[in-house]
C-alpha cells in the first residue's frame, strides 16, 4: 500500500521582525531606525564621535586595536504600558536566502573573520522600559589586540519579551497565534577610514541535504573577505561525473553575503527523490565586482539517498507490502472456492435425485 504522509506545523509564536538593516558597506548603505507602530517601541543608535559617516543611522565606527566602548540605544516605550524587551548581540551572517542577518541564527562564519562580533559585546539579557519613557540600553565592547584592512559586522537585536503585553494576538482556524516584534541596528567596525579590498570567495564543499524537509544540493560558499558581496547572483547546475547532461539546475539574484561569513546556496530538487552517484556541480557566482567558476565534484551514498529520501515530506513513501492483506485476500478467495464446489455438490446431487 502506498501512502503519503505530511507533517503540518503549527507555530503557536511568529515573530514579525522590522527591518533588519540590509547593510552593504559603502556604495550600498541602507538602514532605517524608524519606529515599529506594532511594538510600540522606538529604537534608535545614538552615534559616537568616531562615527564614519554620520548619514548611517547603524554604528559604524573607526576603532583601534584594544578600543573599549560602549555603545548606547535608545529605546522609548510609546505605550501606556510598562515593556520589557530581551537583548542579544551577534556577528553578522548570511541565510541561506542570501540575506545577510543581524540576529542570533546557526548560520556560520568562516574561519578567517578577524573576531566574532557577538563575543567582544557585553549586553544585558532584558531591559524594561516604563510607560511613556525612554530608557538607555548600554553595549560594551572590548576591540582585540589586533588590526584588519576591511571591517567587522554585527548586530544588536531588541525583541519583545514573550510576557509582553503588547504583542499581537490573533485567532485562526482554533489556533491562537502571538507576534513578538524584533528590531536590529547593524555595527560595522573598521581600523581604516577606506576600505577597498580584492573580493574573494571559495566553493569548500558541496553536499546532499534538506531546506525545510526537502531534498536540495547544498553548496557552502565562504566568503574570505572583510567586506559585503553585493548584488550575489548564482547559476548552479548539476551533472554525473564525466557528463554533460543537466541533472537539476538553478539560477537566483539579488543576494549579498556578509563579510567573512558562510553561504549555505540551496539547489532545491523539487520534489525529485535522490539517488546514489558520482556527481559534479558547476556554478557560477557574480558580484557586482567580481566573478567566479566553480567545479566541484561530491558523491551521494546509497545511506544518504535513504535517509534524506525518507524525511522529504515531498516524497511519496512506500511503506512495504502489508502481508495481512495477502492472508485476508486468500482467505475471501478459499472461502468463495469453497461454497462455490459446496453449491455445486448439492446441485449435481439433487439432479441425480430427481433421475432416480
Amino acid at each position: 500500500m502506498l501512502t503519503k504522509k505530511i507533517g503540518l506545523i503549527l507555530a503557536a509564536t511568529t515573530f514579525a521582525m522590522a527591518p533588519l538593516l540590509g547593510l552593504a558597506h559603502a556604495d550600498d548603505a541602507s538602514s532605517t531606525s524608524d519606529s515599529s507602530s506594532a511594538m510600540g517601541m522606538r529604537v534608535s543608535a545614538v552615534l559616537p564621535e568616531n562615527q564614519v559617516n554620520k548619514a548611517h543611522t547603524y554604528f559604524d565606527l573607526l576603532v583601534k586595536p584594544n578600543d573599549e566602548q560602549t555603545l548606547v540605544v535608545n529605546l522609548t516605550n510609546t505605550t501606556d504600558k510598562a515593556q520589557t524587551v530581551n537583548t542579544e548581540v551577534s556577528a553578522a551572517k548570511t541565510n541561506i536566502n542570501g540575506v545577510a542577518e543581524y540576529g542570533p541564527s546557526n548560520n556560520k562564519l568562516d574561519q578567517s573573520v578577524p573576531f566574532d562580533f557577538g563575543k567582544v559585546a557585553e549586553i544585558p539579557k532584558q531591559v524594561e522600559v516604563p510607560a511613556n519613557s525612554t530608557k538607555k540600553l548600554e553595549v560594551k565592547i572590548k576591540i582585540p589586540n589586533k588590526t584588519w584592512q576591511g571591517i567587522v559586522a554585527g548586530g544588536i537585536t531588541i525583541t519583545q519579551a514573550a510576557s509582553s503585553s503588547t504583542a499581537d494576538t490573533s485567532s485562526k482556524a482554533g489556533v491562537t497565534i502571538r507576534n513578538r516584534y524584533a528590531y536590529a541596528i547593524g555595527v560595522v567596525l573598521q581600523t581604516a577610514d577606506k576600505t577597498d579590498l580584492k573580493e574573494k570567495l571559495n566553493l569548500a564543499e558541496v553536499s546532499a541535504g534538506q531546506i525545510s524537509s526537502r531534498n536540495a544540493v547544498i553548496s557552502e560558499l565562504h566568503n574570505t573577505t572583510e567586506a559585503y558581496l553585493n548584488g550575489i547572483s548564482v547559476t548552479s547546475k548539476v551533472t554525473r561525473q564525466n557528463s554533460k547532461k543537466v541533472i537539476y539546475e538553478a539560477k537566483k539574484s539579488s543576494m549579498q553575503i556578509a563579510p567573512n561569513a558562510v553561504f549555505e546556496y540551496p539547489l532545491s530538487l523539487e520534489g525529485h527523490p535522490f539517488k546514489a552517484g558520482r556527481y559534479t556541480m558547476n556554478m557560477t557566482v557574480k558580484s557586482k565586482k567580481s566573478t567566479w567558476h566553480f567545479t566541484k565534484n561530491f558523491t551521494i551514498t546509497n545511506k544518504e539517498a535513504k535517509s534524506l529520501n525518507d524525511k522529504d515530506v515531498t516524497l511519496v513513501h512506500d511503506e512495504g507490502f502489508n502481508w495481512w492483506w495477502l492472508v485476508a485476500i486468500a482467505i475471501v478467495l478459499i472461502a468463495g472456492i469453497f461454497f462455490w464446489w459446496n453449491r455445486r455438490r448439492k446441485d449435481k446431487g439433487q439432479v441425480s435425485d430427481e433421475i432416480n
